[in-house]
């Protein structure tokens, strides 16, 4: 990347992007800022959405004119409500765990920025994650890696980018040492959002939870059925499997055995299956819908480290291919394998790809 090229970032109105856009203007790049409009939330109130939200424009316009730099906004809410919220809406009716961010990241965000960089005639285009990527010269593969400062990686949300997009793709916080580095350089630079604080939660989901979602989606989609024990014995009555995920101990029936958690979801026959905290761990997965970064494809089995969600550490293993899917199996038993959920595959520092959790290993078998 030289001084003078024109580059695309993505703005959330957070520090992140912020930051990530004023290190490429002091490199000397032309830098363009553009935020997607992915969510009106429909309680009205122009913050509710986090970056996605009115406000969330507006916070990022005001960071672009402090940079000066160009602004522009893309409204993406069908795009949006058609690659991510609807799916995951079905997911959960389905008895499954979804992580929309993994996929907004592919399927909206660096997608469109890829389109609004080509538009503009700029060759590159970045966002504020805490990842890398590079080329390797050897097997003629972009990679991505994980941050410098691990406690802010956030590699796994970004392992179903395609080469496509890693190739044009710029980070500029992946070596940065740490998020306080983050906030001091905003501040240098007096931009309001130094100290905002970050959202945790899924833009979408707002006011009363997923299962409040689900129903204003779907109105017609739960039905209730029996809370089942590991012994077989039905302990309590529920309304719905999309308000209940594994590991969840909330909204279970008391035990005198001690507490309960969900440790699965049979959506097809309205079961949720409880049972204690033994019962959450297991050795073993299959997974599906498959994304290769740092290599082409799986033919042999292959020693890993595996993360079974964006907060997990990562675990050694040994995945192996299984016609289209591939199963993986841990050295330790891992707790709340949850069907929905990415599981994400590194080598060291590169993320060699991951896919999407579709089933758990046996865990009453491997409990005993």
């Amino acid at each position: 990347m030289a001084s003078g090229d024109t580059i695309v970032v993505g703005m959330s109105g957070g520090v992140d992007s912020a930051v990530a856009a004023g290190l490429l203007k002091e490199r000397g790049c032309h830098v363009i800022g553009v935020t997607m409009r992915l969510w009106s939330d429909p309680s009205g109130d122009a913050r509710a959405g986090g970056c996605c939200s009115l406000a969330g424009v507006q916070d990022a316009r005001e960071t672009c004119a402090t940079l000066g730099i160009e602004h522009y906004v893309v409204d993406l809410q069908e795009e949006f409500d058609r690659h991510v919220v609807t799916p995951f809406v079905t997911e959960y009716v389905e008895g499954r765990t979804p992580n929309p961010c993994v996929t907004c990241n592919r399927a909206v965000r660096f997608t469109h920025l890829a389109r609004f960089a080509r538009r503009v005639g700029a060759a590159r285009i970045a966002t504020g994650h805490y990842a890398r990527c590079a080329p390797n010269g050897a097997t003629g593969r972009w990679e991505l890696l994980r941050a410098r400062c691990l406690d802010k990686d956030q590699s796994y949300m970004l392992y179903r980018l395609s080469q496509e997009h890693l190739s044009i793709t710029v980070l500029p916080l992946g070596d940065t040492p740490s998020k306080a580095e983050t906030r001091a350089l905003a501040a240098s630079w007096g931009l309001g959002s130094a100290q905002r604080p970050e959202s945790q939660d899924v833009c979408f989901v707002g006011m009363g939870g997923y299962a409040a979602l689900v129903s204003r989606r779907m109105p017609h989609a739960g039905r209730p059925g029996p809370i089942v024990d590991d012994r077989g014995a039905e302990i309590g009555r529920h309304e719905g499997v999309e308000r209940y995920t594994v590991g969840q101990r909330r909204r279970l029936p008391a035990s005198s055995r001690g507490p309960l958690y969900v440790t699965a979801v049979d959506a097809p026959n309205a079961v949720v299956r409880v049972g204690p905290v033994e019962r959450l761990f297991a050795s073993r997965l299959v997974a599906g819908d498959l994304n290769w970064v740092s290599i082409a494809c799986l033919d042999a089995p292959l020693a890993v480290s595996a993360r079974i969600r964006y907060n997990a550490g990562a675990a050694p293993a040994v995945i192996e291919p299984l016609g289209e899917r591939l199963v993986c199996r841990f050295r330790e038993p891992q707790r709340a394998i949850t069907p929905g959920q990415s599981v994400v595959f590194y080598d060291g520092d590169r993320v060699l790809g991951g896919g999407i959790i579709r089933e758990a290993g046996d865990r009453t078998e491997e409990a005993t």
